[in-house]
């Protein structure tokens, strides 16, 4: 965490925050060339590659959420064993992990992604509010899409995207957001307080540096609901002790995927099929 605690330093003695840090958006323009060998499809688990998911079990468009507009992307089984509403992590936009969505289609699952305001052809700019206002509207768009079981749809959100996972869960079990089956975090921290603390030598509030809270721990407190806390034991961004911390926060034990050897962003190919079989062991 050392690179964390200078970038917190600079950026206190600058008077900064660091919600430039949490949030990495990359724009584009004209859309993804789904069946190509794109850049834009440059993923953390594999070279850019035309897609898996072929045209005819694909649907893309935008919808409204916060004043602004909002893209999103279905891949569709045929017969699923479930729906996911996959929340993605802090960098560039929804290709960065299409090869993660691709992967979760291959387990049986309809899975649709969404990028955040000023993300990919997303409009706005990204806060903690307009992350929320898009995975509300993404959640209540994917109950209407055809094929999907409101009954057995998932949230999963990986590093940042725990954030807008925790917090539609806790909205559903309040009856503030359709219903969720059950929840699987990836790589996710406790707070961005307690991601402040990790990279900072100074005795430091993480309202001093940060003016989202994601404040997960206090989310996953709320839910009624299974969820499953998957990290990698070797992670130096968001370290493991947050995994333990959300683990302890939880209304009742959860079930854990705890991978040595992996870091942040490697988890599914240090895993290996152990990724697979504790996903498919977890959702129906």
């Amino acid at each position: 965490m050392k690179h964390l605690a200078l970038l917190l330093l600079a950026l206190f003695s600058a008077g900064c925050t660091l919600d430039g840090f949490l949030f990495s958006p990359r724009p584009i323009e004209g859309g993804y060339r789904w069946d190509e060998v794109d850049e834009n499809l440059d993923g953390e688990l594999t070279d850019p590659h035309p897609s898996l998911v072929p045209p005819e079990r694909r649907m893309e468009g935008m919808l409204e959420a916060g004043g602004e507009q909002i893209h999103w992307v279905f891949a569709q089984n045929e017969a699923p064993r479930a729906t996911l509403l996959y929340s993605h992590g802090t960098s560039r936009n929804v290709g960065r992990y299409w090869d993660r969505v691709e992967l979760l289609w291959g387990l049986g699952y309809s899975v649709l992604i969404y990028d955040y305001p000023g993300y990919g052809l997303s409009t706005g700019s990204p806060d903690e509010a307009g992350v929320f206002a898009a995975a509300q509207a993404a959640l209540e768009h994917l109950v209407t899409l055809p094929g999907v079981d409101p009954d057995a749809v998932f949230v999963m959100g990986y590093s940042l995207g725990g954030g807008p996972t925790y917090e539609l869960a806790a909205r559903a079990g309040r009856g503030e957001a359709p219903a969720i089956a059950g929840v699987i975090s990836e790589s996710t921290f406790c707070s961005a307080d307690a991601l402040v603390q990790d990279g900072s030598f100074l005795d430091l509030s993480g309202s001093f540096l940060v003016n989202a809270r994601f404040d997960n721990c206090a989310r996953i407190a709320e839910l009624d609901v299974p969820v499953l806390i998957i990290h990698g034991r070797a992670d130096d961004f968001v370290v493991f002790r947050h995994a333990e911390m959300l683990e302890a926060a939880a209304r009742t034990p959860p079930s854990t995927l705890f991978v040595e050897g992996a870091d942040h962003s490697d988890v599914p190919l240090v895993a290996g099929d152990a990724y697979a079989e504790a996903i498919t062991a977890f959702l129906p």
